[in-house]
């Protein structure tokens, strides 16, 4: 954590000091660092390493106030807190319209060792390795995790799919005395037995019923 007394001049004309805090916790750099992976976007320390290369111009100023807005908050009177959001409101947002974050920002603008210890206090070495690591931790047990889905679906996709269950052919049978094998009808259709009565004409009709008079006689 860094702490910074900033003497500067506030909008009624008057002369003020003030104490500021900035700090990057373990927790905030780690879930940064896995955002600009999966995200593309810049983690705190690339914004530190950018600093570091001796930017210059807008960049610069546009880098400067990203690392303050990430790092800048409100320790509590017991010291066991440092609070970044209150009540849904960044608490950054106060002090930037403040004359204090005009000092600031000339202070470390003019002097690159300034620049330097205030950018390496907020994350200092050690943790900076200890991040690192937690992030490649984590990114391999993301990739092994993927490695393993991907197993698991290629292995899917390559099992044999069940054959589909066909019907044995219907056999001729062969009945003896004949040349040739023929197919049985286990179901066949009833014959069915035409009156000839029904087919005869009105003169055939006619002698019919003559004729069984006459054997009736």
């Amino acid at each position: 954590m860094i702490r910074k007394e900033i003497q500067f001049t506030n909008f009624n004309d008057e002369k003020e000091t003030g104490v500021f805090y900035f700090n990057m916790s373990k927790g905030e750099l780690v879930m940064q660092q896995m955002s600009a992976i999966d995200q593309h976007t810049e983690s705190f320390q690339d914004k530190l390493e950018k600093i570091a290369k001796n930017l210059q111009g807008k960049a610069l100023v546009e880098t400067l106030k990203e690392i303050i807005e990430d790092a800048y908050g409100e320790k509590t009177t017991d010291g066991k807190n440092f609070v970044k959001v209150r009540n849904g409101v960044k608490l950054v947002e106060n002090f930037l319209s403040s004359g204090a974050y005009s000092e600031l920002v000339v202070e470390l603008l003019s002097s690159a060792q300034g620049m330097a210890d205030f950018v390496n206090g907020l994350m200092p070495a050690d943790l900076r390795d200890q991040v690192n690591q937690e992030v490649n931790r984590q990114q391999a047990a993301r990739e092994k995790s993927q490695a393993s889905l991907q197993g698991y679906q290629k292995k899917q996709e390559a099992a044999p799919k069940p054959m589909p269950v066909v019907s044995e052919p219907e056999l001729p049978t062969v009945i003896e005395g004949t040349a040739d094998p023929v197919f049985i009808d286990e179901n066949p259709t009833p014959e069915v037995k035409v009156d000839p009565i029904a087919s005869m004409s009105r003169e055939e009709l006619e002698a019919h019923f003559r004729n069984q008079q006459v054997s009736a006689q």
